[in-house]
């Protein structure tokens, strides 16, 4: 993840409210252009507001409150740290004034040898969170907006190209069709399809073929809200399989989320896409079938699991001369280390002191700060790929099974 040559005069000299030079009078300009408004997109248009960037737009393809935006999403877990990250973008660490459920650690069945509790308060890091994600998402995109960001939505990129004068020119169709913006620096929060970073050279390394097959469901419950059957008390569960491992817990609002996560090759040859070949995979489980039985009407009149890209991937290519990537554009962490929230708002604030370092003036300060993003960016994927082939190896008890096997290669 080595950042692009960088010269100096590639970079830019300060923020301002004036039109960037060369640009037509009139034009739509932006200080710093996001793609993305996911948790990645709008924590960046956060920090940068917060220090004071004057004209930050962000970019999403969805519109606001769409049923897309509102679609199930995976990775409806905030692990404690984001609590304190939270906090430095200004915003409240206290989620269940949100309406969030408190998220107290792991129960797993994975290694062989019983049903095994991780609880957060013996690491003394307190609790995460059970997000409904798509209330969380609105929440964080509605904060940069009341900060001062500018919000494009639906929109998508077209194209983007350097000026000579400095900067970018960038591309978007709406429903009003083409439109071109200029943007002192551009930074790509679009998802694991990084749509900015590949345009601009980035190549994307996928590690894997992992999928989730999720579906989210009405749980009877408890005065506790826990499913009547109990056994989550806060937290989490997963469950090692042949195929792969399900992960499940108790959402706001009387619901639960329920994913199967396996390679996209084994999903095909099951048919596991399909309500029955997954409700039945549901109901072979050995504790996951008692905690949250599969519902008898297989999946509610034949409906099929959501099925989302989970593989771990990430850019060649971290950061350039006036671009950079943040979130899952940046690396895509497999689920099982619940690793996405916390490092789309982590990312989001080192980018933020990256670009302030570009708006200083000084230009080798400017090249030092993307090298150091760079290297931030190849000691996380170092790490997590460490942590992650420390997970895998601890639930082999299937050792011969291509989805094991092929993570015991790694």
């Amino acid at each position: 993840m080595s950042p692009e040559a960088l010269s100096p005069d590639a970079l830019f000299p300060e923020a301002s409210r004036d039109p960037l030079p060369g640009a037509p009078p009139g034009t739509d300009a932006a200080d710093v252009l996001i793609v993305g408004a996911g948790p990645a997109g709008s924590a960046t248009a956060l920090a940068l507001r917060a220090a004071g960037v004057p004209r930050v737009v962000l970019v999403d393809r969805a519109a606001h409150g769409s049923p897309e935006r509102a679609a199930l999403r995976v990775g409806e877990s905030a692990t404690p740290n984001v609590g304190p990250l939270l906090a430095r973008l200004g915003l409240p660490d206290d989620l269940g004034r949100l309406g969030h459920r408190p998220y107290h650690g792991n129960l797993s069945l994975w290694s062989g040898e019983g049903e095994t509790a991780d609880d957060f308060l013996r690491r003394g890091s307190g609790h995460g969170w059970h997000l409904d994600r798509a209330r969380f998402d609105r929440w964080l995109r509605e904060a940069a907006v009341e900060r001062g960001a500018r919000l494009l939505a639906p929109a998508t990129l077209a194209g983007v190209e350097r000026r000579p004068e400095g900067g970018w020119t960038v591309g978007l169709r709406d429903a009003a069709g083409r439109r071109s913006l200029t943007a002192r620096v551009v930074v790509d929060a679009g998802g694991r399809r990084a749509p900015l970073a590949t345009a601009l050279g980035a190549r994307r390394r996928r590690l894997d073929r992992l999928i989730a097959l999720a579906v989210d469901v009405a749980v009877e419950a408890c005065p506790t809200g826990e499913p009547a059957g109990g056994g989550f008390r806060g937290r989490s569960f997963v469950e090692a399989v042949e195929i792969g491992w399900w992960y499940a817990a108790v959402l706001p609002g009387g619901r639960a989320i329920v994913t199967l996560m396996t390679d996209d090759d084994i999903a095909r040859a099951a048919g596991l896409a399909g309500a029955d070949a997954f409700r039945s995979a549901w109901a072979a489980t050995a504790r996951l079938r008692d905690l949250v039985p599969p519902p008898e009407d297989a999946l509610g009149a034949g409906a099929a699991p959501a099925v989302f890209s989970a593989a771990s991937q990430h850019v060649d290519r971290a950061v350039g001369a006036g671009w950079i990537a943040v979130g899952d554009a940046l690396i895509g962490f497999d689920p099982l280390t619940s690793s996405g929230i916390a490092g789309a708002l982590d990312d989001a604030l080192a980018a933020t002191d990256t670009i302030l370092r570009w708006f200083s003036g000084d230009g080798a300060a400017a090249r030092a700060a993307a090298i150091g993003y760079a290297r931030r960016a190849e000691d996380t994927l170092r790490r997590y790929l460490a942590e992650r082939t420390r997970h895998y190896t601890a639930g082999g008890r299937w050792p011969d099974a291509p989805f094991w096997s092929r993570r015991a290669a790694r």
